[in-house]
């Protein structure tokens, strides 16, 4: 905001009503915008915030069980009961992903029976289009500020392997997902969209994911003897600073940011138009926008 100042008594009084009557404006309009700062973010539900405890420091997952309702509500019950305290990631492929869970090494129960694949769903009407022509889908964009691909024609969207995907891992035949998980920590693994249920996206914690102990590439990343690095060490529902209590109450939530945020608007524009002085050779723009490159904000204090 600019200051004024003038020597000239006849206009100061002039001078300082505009002043005032401009910082009153500026107030307004502040106080406005923070009341409606939450318009362009999605708040995560307490319970659709997981942690996973590992050597590393915290791993804070938010779910999305419009995604996929019966594998959200498997792995938050797996979650609750402490099934992955004490487990591994023992398969992890450098680029990839992070698998974890026990390795097929537990009891078949009720609570661990195969589940129905879930990689499409219907399309819901909060679902937002970003960019159109996407190599692996009609269009892509967000769903609550998740990744998803969208046919408009077949109804449907799902979830996309962006860097930081949670999804259920599963054998060849689709219907076999149970317990394990893995998460994408390296670049887009797109050719798993459709074929793969997701349950959510990480939201806090990737480095300690990025630390972890790499396996064999000549046995797919699986780690035969897990050491201490690899153990998954304790999980429970909330986000990691959370305290470990059952009030919800008081919990910190989580937002994530949807592509109607004006700085989300700014980024893809760049990115489209590569309207930045670092950009030299522009022949090839406006560029289609890739939703995994340009995804949308995680943050526990929307602006």
């Amino acid at each position: 905001m600019q200051s004024f100042r003038n020597s000239h008594n006849n206009r100061t009084g002039k001078r300082i009503s505009v002043f005032l009557l401009l910082l009153f404006s500026f107030v307004y309009v502040s106080s406005a915008n923070s009341l409606g700062k939450e318009e362009h973010w999605y708040r995560l539900n307490i319970e659709n915030l997981i942690t996973i405890e590992t050597h590393y420091g915290p791993v804070t997952i938010a779910l999305e069980p419009d995604l996929g309702p019966q594998h959200v509500a498997r792995f938050r019950n797996l979650i609750k009961e402490g099934f992955y305290g004490d487990r591994y990631f023992y398969r992890v492929v450098d680029g990839f992903v992070a698998q974890g869970g026990s390795n097929e090494t537990h009891e078949v129960t009720p609570k661990t029976s195969l589940l129905k694949a879930e990689f499409t769903v219907p399309l819901k009407e909060a679902a937002m289009v970003v960019e159109h022509n996407d190599p692996f889908a009609p269009a892509t964009g967000f769903y609550h500020g998740f990744p998803v691909g969208i046919d408009k024609s077949r109804r449907e969207m799902w979830a996309l392997h962006c860097p930081g995907t949670v999804a259920f891992a599963r054998d060849n035949e689709k219907d076999t997902g149970s317990t394990e998980f893995y998460i994408v920590i390296g670049q887009a693994p797109r050719h798993l969209d459709r074929n793969m249920s997701v349950v959510g996206r990480v939201v806090a914690g990737m480095p300690a994911l990025q630390n972890l102990p790499r396996g064999d590439n000549d046995k797919s990343g699986f780690i035969e003897s897990p050491p201490a690095e690899s153990k998954i060490v304790s999980t429970y529902i909330g986000a990691a600073k959370d305290v470990k209590t059952s009030d919800t109450q008081n919990a910190a939530p989580f937002y994530l940011q949807l592509p109607t945020h004006s700085e989300y608007k700014k980024r893809i524009e760049l990115g489209k138009n590569l309207e930045s002085p670092f950009f030299h050779d522009k022949v090839y723009a406006p560029r289609p926008i890739d939703v995994c490159y340009y995804t949308t904000k995680a943050t526990q204090t929307p602006w």
